[in-house]
């Protein structure tokens, strides 16, 4: 019941920080809003391990800082989709990375069972819903594709990152220290490739802080799935956390004014639904 608890917590969490990252990078960098993100959270969860020295392996935070570079990748993809008023495309493409768990088992000789293969059909026909382009656009020059590739970029980050963080979060102690070494990983590749590209800039105090709020509450969505996963099952835990897009969804519609097509509500549910069978 602890492990549902925070697989719950870690999707209400998750959708929350991507709302507001993604209403952030609409007037701000994708990599400023990114690495500001990501150094509150190193902050924060520094001094969690500072007060509580956990007793951690060394596992936790070589496989930590690997989960950091998936899903850093797979957040900037996120909060640029987001950005682009595309939240009914974006999020609930970017939780199909259930998926990503689905192969890794077929490569180990572990097949799926006739219900993720049931997941995998449903999560493939939301994506093809959800994909098309909303009535009366046409789809054409590639202005549509962009949500749809960002979308499925940040499945496979955090799909990357389900497995990853799973692999370093074999106790709580393992799970705190795993989140902080993913979050250290996240922001140096952030800052790297933002600095590469010329995409980081002094947001301002005032910002500052605003996306610091978004690194704190983004750092417990992490901390509550490694959580989750410590305490139970992964493949659960996956699919809770993987209900980010519902919350994502709910903010996007009753804060944002999004409003979105039958159809694609329609491919979002289906997306959705494939999610739950495939982790099951």
């Amino acid at each position: 019941m602890t492990s549902i608890l925070f697989g719950l917590g870690a999707a209400v969490a998750w959708g929350t920080s991507d709302f507001l990252g993604g209403r952030f990078t609409s007037r701000l960098p994708v990599f400023t809003v990114g690495l500001a993100s990501h150094l509150a959270a190193v902050l924060l969860l520094g001094m969690a391990v500072l007060v509580s020295r956990p007793d951690a392996s060394a596992d936790a935070v070589r496989w930590g800082l690997t989960a950091g570079l998936a899903t850093s990748f797979g957040g900037l993809a996120l909060y640029r989709g987001l950005s682009l008023g595309e939240s009914a495309v974006v999020a609930p493409l970017s939780a199909c990375g259930a998926v990503i768990p689905v192969v890794a088992a077929i490569l180990t000789g572990d097949a799926p069972g006739p219900a993720a293969l049931a997941g995998i059909a449903l999560a493939l026909s939301g994506i093809i819903l959800v994909s098309l382009p909303s009535e009366g656009r046409v789809f054409t020059h590639g202005r549509h594709l962009l949500p749809v590739a960002l979308g499925l970029t940040a499945a496979l980050g955090f799909g990357l990152f389900f497995l990853l963080i799973g692999r370093a979060s074999a106790t709580d102690g393992d799970a705190l220290v795993a989140v902080l070494s993913a979050r250290t990983g996240a922001a140096l590749f952030t800052a790297a490739a933002g600095a590469l590209v010329g995409g980081l800039r002094w947001p301002g105090a005032g910002r500052g802080l605003r996306l610091a709020s978004v690194g704190a509450i983004d750092s417990a969505a992490n901390l509550s799935f490694a959580l989750a996963t410590s305490r139970g099952n992964v493949a659960v835990a996956s699919v809770l956390g993987s209900l980010y897009p519902v919350q994502t969804l709910i903010l996007a519609r009753f804060v944002a004014g999004e409003r979105f097509t039958h159809l694609r509500l329609a491919g979002a549910a289906l997306a959705l639904a494939g999610v739950a069978l495939i982790s099951a």
